[in-house]
């Protein structure tokens, strides 16, 4: 019977993974004694590593266990002084354009859909929100399929620039992701607005608006009054067993910006709280095909941005407290660490169809993107990447 490491390689390499990922990526240096490749491939696995730092980089670079990914017999396989020039010249339109390389190998693989039920329909769901690491302002669109993919990062001037970005950042992004545009936009209440409803309608996606006060728009103030005097036109509660809450739904149909749209009010008990045991929003979206189930979950996942995404991104690699003042090199080492979690990810749910060989990974440990990773790290033998 084949061994772990084999299996895990044999997993690997058939999935294409990393081959060619780097390809295309110009070195502008003239007698390099370090591969550019090999550079690229280092920032790549500071979250597999939980390097949180280029010192920390360096001072993994240097273990036996690194440079044997590499086949590497230098002392180290990569300096952080290399890393941080790399950085500050390396042509930002490459790194942007790796994210968006890897959404067809993405697609194959059934990995930019989702359902949000168990009977519900595969849905394309995109999640814009803003950001700030490491001293700089940003807004993210996360493709939210079963794995969450940051396929398009915009840098911004400051936090009340948000629409400004925001909006060419829609316009962009049908003829940047193709297939994978997403459908189903997933927005705060900042984009509550006339423009982004018809921005995109007419670029045949719906949008799903999630917010706290009733009071902020008209159309869900009438809402309100028609819930509290005659209830609503369609009802619906029950129990979550993975959140453990009991809900209940209000839903009407009303019109905002010359668009049909459902408006409903969630409420959600969680009663093992300390805090917050009562929650309740307010909910906008033009799909009036989603059921009353559909539209809760699509506002629970609004939250993947955040918790699996941005809070991803700092607690592998430190991208809050990286400090880079030079943008440039910032967004650069940004982008790599984006497609360093979204093909981490993919790995992860590829390794998860083979249940015997991911059991047998975790060893009996909790499940967590580190321990998985720190197991895998352990049970490979041999340079996963191409000969340094």
């Amino acid at each position: 019977m084949e061994n772990k490491s084999r299996r895990i390689a044999r997993i690997v390499s058939n999935h294409q993974l990393f081959q060619h990922l780097f390809d295309g990526v110009t070195d502008i240096r003239k007698h390099p004694s370090i591969g550019l490749r090999t550079i690229l491939t280092s920032f790549f696995l500071m979250p597999f590593f939980s390097l949180t730092s280029l010192f920390s980089l360096d001072r993994e670079a240097r273990t036996q266990r690194f440079k044997s990914l590499f086949g590497c017999s230098r002392k180290l396989v990569v300096s952080d002084s290399t890393l941080r020039r790399v950085l500050g010249w390396l042509d930002p339109r490459q790194p942007r354009a790796l994210l968006l390389k890897l959404l067809p190998s993405f697609e194959r693989q059934g990995l930019l859909t989702r359902r949000l039920t168990d009977h519900s329909p595969l849905r394309r769901i995109g999640i814009l929100d803003g950001s700030f690491m490491g001293g700089h302002w940003l807004s993210a669109l996360c493709l939210s399929g079963r794995i969450n993919v940051p396929a398009l990062l915009a840098p911004r001037a400051s936090q009340g620039d948000e629409l400004t970005i925001g909006l060419p950042l829609m316009r962009a992004s049908k003829a940047l992701l193709g297939k994978a545009f997403p459908t189903l936009w997933l927005l705060d209440a900042l984009y509550f607005i006339r423009p982004v409803f018809r921005l995109l309608r007419r670029l045949d996606a719906h949008l799903l608006i999630k917010l706290k006060d009733a009071e902020y728009r008209q159309v869900t103030q009438d809402a309100a009054n028609l819930f509290q005097h005659f209830g609503g036109d369609r009802e619906a509660k029950g129990f979550d067993p993975q959140r453990m809450c009991s809900w209940s739904i209000r839903q009407t149909t009303a019109s905002f910006a010359g668009f049909p749209v459902q408006v409903v009010h969630l409420q959600e008990c969680y009663p093992k709280r300390i805090r917050d045991q009562n929650v309740d929003c307010w909910i906008v979206t033009t799909d009036l095909s989603l059921s009353l189930e559909e539209v809760r979950q699509a506002a629970h996942l609004r939250w993947q941005i955040e918790n699996n995404l941005f809070k991803r991104l700092n607690h592998l690699a430190g991208t809050k407290r990286f400090r880079v003042k030079d943008p440039r090199a910032f967004f650069n080492l940004l982008h790599l660490l984006c497609v360093a979690v979204a093909v981490l990810h993919a790995l992860i749910d590829i390794l998860s169809r083979h249940a015997r060989i991911f059991k047998a990974l975790l060893a009996g440990a909790k499940f967590t993107w580190r321990n998985l990773f720190a197991r895998f790290a352990e049970a490979y033998e041999g340079p996963l990447f191409a000969p340094y």
